[in-house]
């Protein structure tokens, strides 16, 4: 019978599993008291070994014909062992998703990491399209924990060669110098990777591949080192030590390389001591085993059930920490029980052949992933959040324009500049006297969306707006210069509008010219300190030299005094459910205070705008604040998305004012 074993094979050892157990506590740890355990992120690098430890066990000392009838035993048990409480899990918290987190930057990689999590591909998007594991994006995100079920189902693709290779060779030395080759290779590559691509180091299988292939190792040549294991009592003491030094490596560059070597050689090292008999039996004890047994289902449903605190109530009192612990703990056990354990001990399924079971087992996948997808769809139908109402809350470059004007909807265009982008609105229908409005700024720039198109829509101007993340224009409290990373942008910026500026065109300069007083997330580094919001002497002459050049051609300046900024954001602040969240300290900010927060760069742009006569100045804070008192949702409506950028309301509310202010320079 195909797969039936033959051959010494490790079998079940119970001491696996109280080593998983430690894997997964330590991660749950660190996602939830991080002060405690600063590397308990690194029990993924002990799933790691173990899983290719276990998983080359099960395939060895069985007998096979072929390689196909190898890879479908061996995938239709990889696929039952994994796909069910993964789609489970994935259409639980896609659902619980929809309901309660807003679109934003914070969470717009989530469906995109869900999508892909559906086919073990998360890890790739969360390599090339967020920001690092330890980054806000990341934290926010229900399926970020999926990246390394990623990495493991990439090895599954490549492991049953590897199998095969060695089943032929009987001996299986060559298979074995093979293992110790792409090792040794993904160590280097993740060395090379850590100094300069850290994020893909950290999520691709083929930088994290050496951690699998240790556990592969271990299991190839067993009958070499496990006879000089046998009392070697050192063996379990040394690689503990090694365990509990990872867990108390914090977060930073020094890892995976060389971080991870920690946790991988201390895993090898106790699972020597396992099979040597030296290990405390601590490990094999029932409690271990069964915190081990459920720790795939623990590890499925810890951060999802964290990351939905987080979005709402908050995850900051002991007692909200307590309470989505036990709720996540609750969700394993039913997950274990009522998904995970009745399908891998299916009589029903294991009479199947196993060809037909892998053949089930990915249109269930399929079938779930189009399911994942409608939930995905249906956001603003389903949500439960206020941001439903997107005209409302949404300053997008699609929000529909007053119906007099949709037969004259922009052109849009893009064009990539410097690392950055330049989003064209083109008029469909021609005016006359139009002009260019040239835009460089930052994601306020990209704020003013709505009002800019429809600009262009009702005069016939052309819009060019300039944006490259994390690289703000005029920011006055900052330099220019104090951004060498930006150099080149700024410059291609200003060679673009020089280049095609003409007398009666406009620069638009919008942006944050204070310091905000909350982001979308809580805890951000950069707003801790003390903040002056002063104007140096230095930033000031840059940028009278910027803005002369900016007029050299003829062009006329439009610099935006700061707006009222708020000290919530405020899209996660209005919602029944999130309002005692501890990002949220209020949705107002006096108007004395506001303008005291803004008095020096006030000041300096004053002296920007008597020096140019091509430059005014036009402040929008007495629209938004027209009363003693600043609010970002006067009377529930929305003025503003977050702490700083105007909503879709706050657009229609100042397009009067800033329309008039650009014809009017020109």
């Amino acid at each position: 019978m195909a797969g039936e074993r033959t051959g010494d094979g490790p079998g079940y050892i119970p001491a696996i599993d109280g080593l998983r157990a430690i894997a997964v506590t330590s991660v749950i740890l660190f996602h939830l008291w991080p002060w405690a355990l600063p590397g308990g992120f690194t029990g993924v690098d002990i799933f790691f070994v173990i899983s290719g430890f276990v998983v080359t066990g099960s395939l060895l000392g069985r007998e096979f014909a072929s390689f196909r009838q190898l890879a479908a035993w061996f995938y239709a048990r990889r696929l039952m062992r994994i796909m069910p409480a993964l789609i489970a899990m994935l259409l639980a918290t896609l659902l619980a998703a929809q309901l309660f987190i807003p679109d934003a930057w914070l969470s717009n990689s989530l469906a995109q990491v869900a999508r892909f999590a559906f086919f073990g591909l998360s890890n790739i998007v969360l390599a090339t399209d967020t920001d690092s594991y330890f980054g806000p994006q990341a934290a926010y995100n229900p399926f970020t924990h999926s990246w390394s079920l990623g990495v493991e189902e990439q090895f599954y693709l490549l492991f049953p060669f590897i199998l095969w290779w060695h089943h032929q060779l009987q001996a299986g030395a060559k298979a074995v110098r093979l293992v110790a080759i792409l090792s040794g290779l993904s160590l280097l590559l993740c060395a090379v990777l850590a100094l300069f691509a850290n994020k893909f180091a950290f999520y691709l299988i083929f930088p994290r591949f050496w951690e699998l292939g240790a556990g592969m190792l271990l299991c190839l040549t067993r009958a070499r080192w496990q006879p000089w294991a046998a009392g070697k009592a050192w063996l379990a003491p040394l690689g503990a030590l090694a365990i509990a030094a990872g867990f108390a490596l914090p977060e930073g560059p020094f890892f995976p390389f060389p971080g991870a070597l920690l946790p991988v050689a201390g895993t090898a090292l106790v699972i020597m001591a396992i099979l040597g008999g030296t290990a405390p039996r601590a490990l094999g004890s029932r409690p271990m085993v069964t915190v081990g047994l459920l720790s795939y289902s623990l590890y499925l449903w810890h951060w999802p059930v964290f990351v939905l605190f987080r979005w709402t109530v908050g995850l900051h009192a002991l007692k909200l920490q307590l309470a989505a612990l036990a709720i996540a703990v609750t969700l394993a056990i039913l997950s274990y029980f009522l998904v995970e354990k009745p399908l891998r001990a299916s009589r029903r399924l294991d009479g199947w052949p196993r060809g037909r079971v892998v053949t089930a087992a990915l249109a269930a996948v399929l079938a779930a992933a189009l399911g994942g997808q409608l939930l995905i769809a249906a956001h603003n139908r389903i949500t439960l959040s206020v941001t439903r109402d997107r005209f409302a809350w949404y300053a997008e470059p699609g929000r529909p324009l007053p119906l007099d004007l949709t037969g004259c909807t922009p052109i849009n265009g893009e064009e990539r500049l410097a690392g950055g982008k330049v989003t064209l609105w083109s008029p469909r229908c021609t005016r006359p006297g139009s002009f260019t409005l040239f835009v460089p700024a930052d994601s306020h720039g990209l704020a003013y969306a709505p009002a800019l198109r429809r600009l262009v829509a009702e005069t016939g101007a052309s819009v060019r707006l300039y944006f490259r993340p994390a690289c703000p224009y005029l920011k006055l409290i900052l330099s220019h210069a104090a951004r060498p990373r930006c150099a080149g942008w700024y410059a291609a910026v200003e060679r673009d509008i020089a280049s095609r500026s003409r007398p009666g065109d406009v620069v638009f300069l919008p942006g944050l010219r204070v310091t905000r007083l909350a982001n979308q997330f809580e805890k951000d580094r950069d707003l801790a300190g003390r903040h002056d919001d002063r104007v140096s002497a230095a930033a000031l002459a840059e940028a009278q030299e910027i803005t002369r050049r900016l007029a050299a051609r003829g062009a006329r300046l439009v610099l935006e005094a700061p707006k009222p900024v708020f000290p919530s954001p405020v899209f996660r602040c209005t919602d029944w459910f999130n309002r005692t969240n501890p990002a949220c300290h209020g949705l107002t900010i006096g108007r004395e205070t506001m303008l005291e927060r803004r008095r020096d760069v006030m000041r300096a742009m004053s002296v920007l705008a008597a020096g140019q006569r091509s430059t005014i100045l036009w402040d929008p804070l007495p629209i938004f604040c027209p009363g003693r008192t600043c609010e970002a949702v006067p009377g529930g409506r929305p003025l503003f998305f977050d702490g700083d950028h105007p909503s879709g309301l706050g657009n229609d509310l100042i397009y009067a004012d800033l329309k008039r202010t650009i014809l009017g320079v020109r």
